[in-house]
């Protein structure tokens, strides 16, 4: 597997991108920098929100596999996934509420980590 960083080269905000799943999972949340990635197929969305860390993982064209997870939080997180909370019912959340999806998603994941203390 290959992890590359998609380069953001215009000031854009995260609903730009990804309006309906942005706007359910970081509403009324301070974000303070996101980053975006590539794992082969799997759009990852790295976002520090101060109090956590979040990966979203999404895929529009199978379900994303365990150990594709596994080696997001390898990689991005430094910790392995005893430390995380994986939470893989986030589109079925979604669609419960009614969000309708611009673009067809097969699966997404949302992956939580307490941030580090700055001391």
């Amino acid at each position: 597997m290959k992890l590359i960083e998609s380069p953001v080269n215009k000031n854009l905000n995260m609903e730009t991108f990804y309006p309906n799943i942005t706007k359910f999972l970081f509403d009324y949340t301070a974000i303070r920098f996101y980053k975006m990635y590539a794992l082969d197929r799997v759009q990852i969305v790295y976002v520090d929100a101060y109090e956590k860390i979040c990966l979203v993982m999404i895929d529009s064209r199978k379900k994303i596999k365990r150990s594709e997870v596994d080696f997001a939080i390898h990689r991005l997180l430094k910790t392995d996934r005893d430390h995380v909370k994986v939470d893989v019912g986030v589109k079925a959340r979604m669609e419960a509420a009614g969000i309708k999806f611009t673009q067809q998603r097969k699966d997404i994941i949302l992956v939580t980590m307490d941030a580090p203390k700055a001391e």
